[in-house]
């Protein structure tokens, strides 16, 4: 079981650093990148070791480019429903 973190903030705002702070606690942590969040991306030093997921959508619409670093579910908004309600402890929306 995970902790599901849906991070939407971007890199630097008050509410990304307390995720991660959060996620520093946490056994077994999965990231959501969505929205802003995806900016994250851009500094991937910043971003904790563990599972970590982005909106490919989110990527393509701000023009940053496709990693084959980051899991990109074709169903990215499907495969968080689907974590959050078989597959985890606690969910964080930031």
């Amino acid at each position: 079981m995970a902790e599901i973190f849906l991070l939407t903030k971007t890199p630097g705002a008050p509410r990304s650093e307390l995720c991660f702070k959060l996620m520093e606690h946490s056994e077994n942590p999965k990231l959501y990148l969505a929205g802003d969040g995806i900016y994250h991306l851009l500094n991937t030093s910043g971003l904790p070791a563990q599972d970590i997921l982005a909106s490919r959508e989110d990527i393509l619409a701000r023009g940053l480019p496709l990693t084959d670093d980051i899991a990109m579910p074709n169903d990215f908004y499907g495969q968080l429903v689907k974590d959050i309600m078989e597959n985890s402890i606690h969910v964080y929306v930031f």
